[in-house]
């Protein structure tokens, strides 16, 4: 995987961010979804705004880390001679048999052995002592993938208000880019261009429609939706980041569902 610079807008939260105990504060501690190259959540006052992707059984996610200090340094976790880490554990109590945790020094593998949810922390250490540990957030670890899910060759979401410039296409069963930022009281309006198996465009102008929902998982009131047909429109309620999916809907029934995908709203 070609190495990446995240280039996310900072998140100002007015007072640096709570540590446990006598741990350090941070200004800024962001979790990245290395798959997509994607900001999934961050950390705001003592709880998360976004969510972590979902992992099936037998597969894992790569999760890297945006971390600023108290003073707004950025933690340097690249480094192999770096004494910073990111680290995951399990939340006190949770069941063990879930998912497997790994740490890679600038990022972690959460791994999904079974079926079902469980909470997990984030911790930054520093030559092995923790400097920093993240208020709980929940995987969910599904059981492999939907047998009657349709495929599909290609799906890209275009930006309607760029000339409909393609901003993030599905692979396999994720994203490779990012859906635009949408202003508090705006919204995006977004296309699609969509291809079956045998490479045959999906034409939206006529039984078949572009939908879109929030995830069952995101959080709710951050943003609302409204379909066209052949395009969907996503408004900004208030601020902050949830996950969308999109819908291949012929006749009004859908035949293809993409992964979620994160939406801020700023």
């Amino acid at each position: 995987m070609k190495k990446m610079l995240f280039a996310f807008p900072a998140v100002f939260l007015g007072l640096s961010l709570a540590a446990c105990d006598t741990e350090e504060a941070v200004d800024r501690f962001e979790i990245i979804d290395r798959s997509a190259e994607d900001r999934a959540a961050y950390v705001h006052d003592d709880h998360w705004d976004g969510t972590l992707p979902d992992v099936q059984e037998g597969e894992h996610l790569s999760l890297g880390a945006v971390i600023e200090d108290s003073e707004g340094e950025q933690i340097e976790l690249n480094a192999d001679n770096s004494p910073n880490r990111l680290d995951v554990t399990l939340a006190e109590g949770e069941a063990e048999d879930i998912v497997e945790l790994e740490s890679h020094g600038d990022h972690v593998h959460i791994s999904g052995l079974s079926e079902g949810t469980v909470d997990v922390t984030f911790q930054w250490l520093q030559d092995g002592e923790v400097r920093y540990t993240t208020p709980a957030i929940t995987v969910e670890v599904g059981h492999g993938h939907d047998d009657d899910h349709e495929e599909i060759r290609a799906f890209e979401i275009l930006d309607r208000g760029a000339d409909e410039e393609k901003v993030a296409y599905v692979h396999d069963d994720h994203w490779h880019g990012e859906l635009p930022d949408v202003p508090e009281g705006d919204n995006l309006s977004l296309g699609a261009s969509i291809e079956e198996t045998d490479e045959t465009p999906v034409d939206l102008n006529g039984e078949d429609a572009l939908g879109v929902s929030v995830y069952d998982d995101a959080p709710k009131g951050i943003v609302s939706v409204i379909e066209h047909g052949d395009h969907v429109h996503i408004e900004g309620e208030e601020e902050g980041i949830t996950q969308v999916v999109f819908h291949w809907l012929h006749e009004d029934e859908i035949k293809y569902t993409t992964p979620p995908i994160n939406v801020v709203v700023d």
